[in-house]
């Protein structure tokens, strides 16, 4: 990309930066005045020969912070439009006491600049900076720190592609459904649950895992019916059955790591059989801390132990709902989604960019 220059001077650890640093720290701006210049300047030729083209100038934790203040210097000098993202604020903390002078060079750090919009990554820090510098809260805008939650919860490419192909990247809430299609599995009450919840939680995503039960080739038509079923609902892009992302030969694109994968990134599985042998995905789900919505039958009760978000085997579709969101309602999974609509990267990307447009006056 365009990172195929380097200026050594950018570096806080550069000798000469080290140098003018340490002999601010001790009060002795006079003593390093010419090396302070000197460096000034070979970072304002530099900088604006190798930014010529750039519109915008985005300096990450450097104007608010004493390590080069010949580069906040250079940075001013060329009067483009800045924005200065704020990790740390220098005259609020005492650690950097022995730079909070009102002279030269030192008062860059203790009042706003005219070319330079303000970016914190907290409210905490926006309280700090407008405090100092004595501006409206609005005139310094709050962005946080991004988390990649896929990467975060292991998910890998053939996972995330799953989620991709069933529109289920930023679902809030992600309901599992961990099953094979068969009617055992009472999969037309997870879609009669999902047309009650939706109104109220627009971006639900309900992903049913498995493939059509290999036995049994009344599972081709109970399929063809919960398609059906799915489209008479308006359900199409709200319940996504992963069999329907297989490939021209046919094989059931989901492994069993993918499953696991799936589970780290839902927040409830949803269990509607009515009958079962044991219960694999209540434990797989305990072991990946999700929730689990289910038909209250005894080898769930068995095999769950306590905890789980029960109904009864002749429920309908609205209390099957009521205890999704009883299960949405408990503290980790309120705190889960809340960090995803918060601090995943497409909702920071999307602040950054009104905040890159308004620094530009667009």
């Amino acid at each position: 990309g365009d990172a195929d220059f380097l200026v050594p001077e950018l570096d806080s650890r550069h000798p000469d930066v080290e140098q003018v640093t340490r002999a601010l720290a001790a009060g002795d701006s006079a003593g390093v005045a010419s090396t302070f210049e000197g460096l000034r300047c070979r970072l304002r030729d530099r900088l604006g020969s190798a930014l010529a083209d750039r519109e915008l100038l985005i300096v990450h934790n450097v104007l608010t912070m004493p390590f080069n203040l010949p580069l906040v210097a250079a940075l001013l000098d060329l009067g483009r439009p800045l924005l200065a993202w704020t990790h740390d604020v220098a005259w609020t903390n005492d650690q950097y006491a022995a730079y909070r002078r009102e002279s030269w060079p030192y008062e860059l750090l203790g009042h706003p600049q005219g070319q330079v919009s303000y970016v914190t990554i907290s409210r905490l820090r926006q309280h700090e900076l407008a405090t100092l510098f004595d501006l409206p809260l609005a005139k310094v805008q709050v962005i946080p720190n991004a988390v990649d939650a896929m990467a975060f919860a292991g998910v890998g490419p053939q996972a995330k592609r799953l989620l991709e192909g069933a529109g289920a990247l930023e679902a809030d809430p992600l309901l599992l459904v961990p099953v094979r299609v068969t009617p055992r599995k009472r999969l037309e009450l997870a879609l009669q649950a999902a047309a009650e919840l939706w109104p109220r939680k627009p971006a639900l995503r309900v992903i049913v895992t498995g493939p059509l039960g290999p036995h049994n080739r009344d599972n081709r038509r109970y399929a063809d019916e919960l398609l059906e079923q799915r489209s008479r609902l308006g359900l199409e892009q709200v319940v996504r059955f992963l069999f329907e992302q297989a490939g021209p030969d046919g094989r059931h694109p989901v492994a069993a790591e993918d499953v696991a994968q799936l589970y780290r990134v839902s927040d409830a599985v949803l269990l509607p059989s009515d009958a079962e042998g044991f219960g694999l995905p209540l434990v797989e789900a305990a072991l990946a801390r999700v929730p689990v919505v289910c038909a209250d039958i005894q080898i769930f009760r068995e095999v769950g132990g306590g905890g789980l978000y029960t109904f009864p085997v002749a429920a309908d579709a609205t209390e099957v709902a009521a205890q999704v969101e009883r299960a949405l309602g408990q503290r980790a999974s309120r705190q889960r989604r809340r960090a995803i609509r918060r601090y995943s990267w497409p909702s920071v990307i999307e602040q950054t960019e009104v905040v890159i447009g308004g620094a530009l006056g667009r």
